[in-house]
């Protein structure tokens, strides 16, 4: 009895991949609250199948070769019957740098693997919210900094613009004393 409702298991979940594919089979079933309201909802379907292919032989020999159609139609089994096992064997041989590229890969992946399991790894949910917090300072301060080299450029402008006037006014005292003095050697006192 389990022998026969594993097959029959195995079978309606054949009949579901095939039906849904790949989408959410749950989300197509119709929500039937009676159990018997499927199977007559089944019988009924068989029914109208029957009735179609009534008296019609080749339908018949294509419900009989149904198994054989679907490995044809296997993309797997279409590589198996179009490749030899020599032209198979020259796709490996052309793919060899690869396939070891990646088995060592893989074997350094497998030597690591006592690091990934770490508990230090292991550690980094626990720490996210702290590496949050210090993402969120550490984004305040460069907005800090910003704001003060701002400042400086602004204190560096006005500190060049009070040297640069500070030096004009001595280039005018400088003027004016220069022709001061000039004044005062080219008038001599009569004695």
């Amino acid at each position: 009895m389990a022998d026969s409702l594993d097959v029959f298991e195995k079978r309606l979940e054949t009949l579901e991949n095939r039906v849904f594919g790949g989408s959410n089979k749950d989300a197509h079933y119709p929500r039937m609250s009676d159990p018997s309201q499927c199977t007559d909802v089944l019988a009924s379907a068989q029914g109208s199948l029957g009735k179609a292919v009534a008296g019609k032989k080749k339908i018949n020999k294509i419900y009989d070769r149904l198994q054989d159609l679907q490995e044809c139609l296997d993309p797997g089994k279409a590589d198996e019957m179009t490749l030899s096992n020599d032209a198979k064997a020259e796709i490996i041989l052309a793919e060899e740098d690869l396939l070891l590229q990646q088995a060592a890969r893989l074997e350094t992946l497998q030597q690591l693997q006592g690091a990934l399991d770490s508990e230090h790894i292991r550690g980094v949910g626990e720490l996210s919210s702290r590496l949050q917090e210090l993402s969120r300072i550490q984004v305040a301060q460069q907005d800090e900094a910003g704001q003060l080299s701002e400042e400086t450029l602004q204190l560096l402008a006005t500190y060049n613009n009070i040297i640069n006037l500070l030096s004009k006014q001595f280039v005018k005292w400088d003027e004016t004393l220069t022709k001061m003095e000039q004044v005062k050697f080219t008038k001599k006192p009569l004695d």
